[in-house]
């Protein structure tokens, strides 16, 4: 009887023990999102499946529980962890920067003016009055000409199309459907359609911090992990370390607006001083001729950014 009650009470212990075990409950994952709406995604499924290999990496290298979660429209700090954003919106919010999105080692890429099959044009001087499907962006007018146009027109050069599109998938479809004559996309993206001007290149997207609260052990992990990751898109196909310079002009470009009025066209100078005309001629005079100067004319470079 005494060993019947005492294998008991072991038993008991140990279902005790098992049940306190079982109890504890299991550390939620970090989400990871994925908000670049310039990045090419042909439809929500495999952005979201991007977001969910990018967390699986992170939770090969870090060893904590990691969920992705992709949006299309629209993004909100809450239940987000960690995220990857277009630079625009990173310059905008002013989330951490963490890593820098990288295209074969390089921290940008141009990004390109197409056009549909009912655009005759070939440039942008072709283009004034067209339709822009503009890019689903934060302040888009000021991107469009501070930044990829860098103020060479003004703001109102081109039609906004009817449709706003949410991303780049929804942009390019509206110009191949003809419900807009044109709009920018990352070089490479443009099949199907015809790239008529390429911009100077645009900062990759930015991995970021979103919730504010998380233990500082917990960052330092995932921002070492993060520039080991390794998984392609269109667009992107790793991280390196963060750099604010590579970021500086974009933040002018958005910042200044679109009220300041473009520069005045480039005229051509000439090398050589022309020998001036006479103040007074004689009547019966011959009228005075100048020396041809279309060869000896210079046009300089563009005008740098002025913000």
């Amino acid at each position: 009887m005494r060993i019947s009650l005492a294998l008991c009470f072991l038993l008991g212990a140990a279902h005790a023990q098992d049940a306190g075990v079982a109890d504890e409950p299991e550390a939620a994952p970090l989400v990871v999102g994925v908000y670049a709406p310039l990045a090419f995604f042909p439809n929500s499924s495999a952005r979201n499946q991007y977001a969910a290999h990018v967390a699986q990496a992170l939770e090969a290298a870090t060893g904590m529980p990691m969920r992705g979660r992709g949006f299309a429209k629209g993004f909100s700090r809450d239940g987000v962890d960690f995220a990857i954003v277009g630079a625009t919106q990173q310059a905008q919010a002013g989330y951490p920067a963490l890593a820098q999105a990288t295209w074969r080692g390089k921290s940008r890429r141009a990004m390109v003016l197409v056009v549909g099959g009912r655009v005759a044009g070939g440039n942008i001087g072709a283009l004034k009055g067209a339709s822009l499907a503009r890019p689903p962006v934060p302040r888009a007018k000021a991107f469009v000409s501070n930044f990829l146009l860098q103020r060479q027109v003004d703001a109102g050069y081109f039609k906004t199309a009817g449709r706003k599109p949410s991303d780049a998938q929804g942009a390019l479809s509206l110009v191949r459907l003809g419900r807009a004559d044109a709009t920018f996309t990352f070089e490479g993206n443009e099949a199907g359609l015809r790239r008529v001007f390429v911009s100077r290149p645009m900062p990759l997207p930015v991995f970021v911090q979103v919730r504010k609260d998380l233990p500082g052990e917990t960052v330092a992990k995932v921002k070492n992990a993060i520039t080991t990751v390794s998984v392609a898109n269109s667009v992107f196909d790793g991280f390196a370390g963060y750099s604010a310079g590579v970021h500086s002009s974009l933040r002018g470009a958005l910042k200044a607006g679109t009220k300041r009025t473009p520069p005045k066209p480039v005229v051509a100078t000439p090398r050589t001083r022309l020998p001036p005309v006479p103040s007074f001629l004689k009547a019966g005079d011959p009228a005075a001729v100048l020396p041809r100067a279309a060869d000896d004319l210079a046009v300089p470079d563009p005008p740098g950014d002025a913000f």
